[in-house]
Parts: C-alpha cells; sequence; structure tokens
C-alpha cells in the first residue's frame, strides 16, 4: 500500500491543527484526533480565543458564542533547552 506524500515545499506551508468543541454551557473540550494539516484559509474559523490550561494558546471558533467546533494550531510540546550557565560556573 502506498502512503500518499505531501511534497516538502507544501508541507513547510501547512499547519497542524486540532479539534476544540465547545457546548451551549461554555465548556471546552480537546479532542486528540485527528490531527490535521491545512494550508488553506480557517474561514469560517474566524472567531478567535485565547485557551488557557490546555496545551494550544488559543483556537478559531466559527461562531462567536454557542456550541462550535473550533480549530487550534497544534502546540507540538519541545522540550525547552537548559538555560546556559554563566561563564565560569
Amino acid at each position: 500500500m502506498h502512503k500518499k506524500r505531501v511534497r516538502r515545499d507544501l508541507e513547510q506551508e501547512m499547519t497542524e491543527y486540532v479539534l476544540y468543541l465547545r457546548t451551549e454551557a461554555g465548556t471546552i473540550s480537546r479532542k486528540t484526533f485527528p490531527i490535521f494539516w491545512c494550508y488553506e484559509s480557517l474561514v469560517p474559523y474566524v472567531h478567535e480565543e485565547a485557551l488557557v490550561g490546555w496545551p494550544e494558546s488559543k483556537v478559531f471558533w466559527a461562531l462567536k458564542e454557542g456550541p462550535c467546533v473550533g480549530m487550534a494550531p497544534y502546540n507540538l510540546q519541545v522540550k525547552q533547552k537548559p538555560a546556559p550557565k554563566p561563564i565560569g560556573q
């Protein structure tokens, strides 16, 4: 079976997204799958909201309020390098 390959230049332009759901009560949940790539406009996902306490820092909703599906740029949690030690220590 052949895997579908994406051109490298196109792959660099794409952003990975993860889905979020918002209920009528405003409760937000994150769906771990699917994580998908998109290089097109996020229309109709134009309502940006900051996320606190989630792996991603923001989500784009299709609707400003109420139950909705949102897309958040996937935060691949990269280990941060330790701060360099001052010279002489």
